[in-house]
């Protein structure tokens, strides 16, 4: 019977042992929110009739900025709502002044008609170990409901938004890559399912000659070899060439169906972007292509004939993003109106705003584009 009893305990204690690796191994969260579809839209608030828009609407897709300036939990509605009701969430992650040590420079960012962003600070050792920080939080805080990450804004952008101090290519991609190294590390420890971009304006060549404001194509190889080593996605901006004064991409001037003579990338020969990301030197380590998401672009309604002009955009915009198989997501940049956008032509939004509201972006009237938007599969 002793004999029994030895080899029950001897039995028990490994199970148990195994149990405590296995706890150890696996980490409490892996998860993502596979999309049923590309079909996705920037929130424009928390609200019951926001949500309630989203479900209507029929979007796959969610996306959204938090900016270090906020509360961490500032879109805690928003993730419980997408998750319960099965739509990917992506979010955003914008430094703004007041963000404290997160901040690298007390310069401020011009050149932009609105608040600029800046690039997380990497230039000191405890700027750096504030980012870990915040990250490490905002990580822990959306873990099991926040499937992708775009780390920073358009940041070939170092005059407007990811500003940081520094105009020299090669220093700011090292500034850059180190913080996204720094978001990728702690996104993935918390939730290693989760998907991590990098977001690019739609500038290939083209350039206004300003320091510091580098083209993709100067860029995105910088970047590729200071992180290759991760599995980094590419988040694109695929406005229209004339996006403040009409919605139509189809003849933009600009845009080429090379990239040696391409000054952009947008919906009118997006199949340039796709066709370079599966180069053998731009696959991940595993020889897979990056994955890609469409995160912004908006088609204006503010022109003559607009809404049937901003409808007929939209819908020429989903033919090119449904047929090809790279894109995995397309956003369009508002849901509804932004008073701030508007004043500059860019009336993005499906629905016009309540102008009446204390607040921006409450939903007003519905344009022709919510219809048709709501209606492609």
């Amino acid at each position: 019977m002793k004999r029994y009893y030895k080899l029950l305990q001897t039995v028990t204690a490994f199970l148990l042992a195994a149990f405590i690796f296995m706890d150890a191994a696996v980490p409490a969260y892996a998860f993502y929110q596979a999309p049923d579809g590309k079909k996705g839209i920037l929130n424009s608030g928390q609200t019951e009739e926001h949500f309630r828009d989203l479900s209507e609407l029929g979007v796959n897709q969610v996306i959204c900025n938090i900016a270090t300036d906020q509360g961490i939990n500032a879109y805690c509605q928003l993730a419980d709502y997408t998750k319960a009701h099965g739509m990917t969430l992506t979010m955003i992650v914008i430094n703004r002044a007041g963000a404290g040590e997160l901040v690298p420079t007390d310069q401020a960012v011009t050149g932009v008609g609105a608040p600029g962003t800046y690039g997380f600070n990497v230039l000191t050792d405890s700027g750096k170990a504030a980012v870990r920080n915040y990250a490490r939080e905002l990580a822990a805080y959306y873990k099991d409901s926040v499937s992708n990450w775009v780390i920073g804004n358009e940041v070939n952008d170092a005059v407007a938004w990811d500003f940081n101090g520094i105009s020299d290519i090669d220093a700011h991609a090292d500034t850059y890559a180190e913080s996204f190294r720094i978001f990728y590390e702690e996104i993935r420890n918390a939730n290693p399912e989760a998907r991590v971009f990098i977001p690019f304006d739609m500038r290939w060549k083209a350039t206004d000659g300003v320091p510091g404001r580098y083209t993709v194509s100067e860029y995105l190889p910088r970047l590729n070899e200071r992180l290759k080593d991760l599995d980094y996605g590419i988040a694109w901006h695929a406005y229209p060439g004339q996006y403040q004064v009409r919605p139509e991409f189809k003849d933009d001037i600009g845009t080429t169906q090379s990239l040696d003579t391409t000054m952009l990338i947008n919906l009118n020969n997006i199949n340039l972007l796709t066709e370079y990301m599966q180069r053998p030197e731009m696959r991940d380590a595993a020889g897979n292509v990056r994955h890609l998401l469409l995160t912004e672009q908006g088609f204006t309604s503010a022109c003559e004939n607009g809404e049937e002009r901003q409808a007929a955009a939209i819908e020429e915009a989903w033919k090119v993003v449904r047929d090809n198989p790279y894109i995995e997501g397309f956003y369009l940049a508002r849901q509804v109106d932004a008073a701030s956008q508007v004043a500059i032509g860019c009336s993005f939004g499906l629905r016009y705003r309540d102008e009446s509201a204390a607040i921006d972006e409450i939903p007003a009237a519905k344009k022709k584009a919510w219809s048709v938007y709501q209606s492609l599969k």
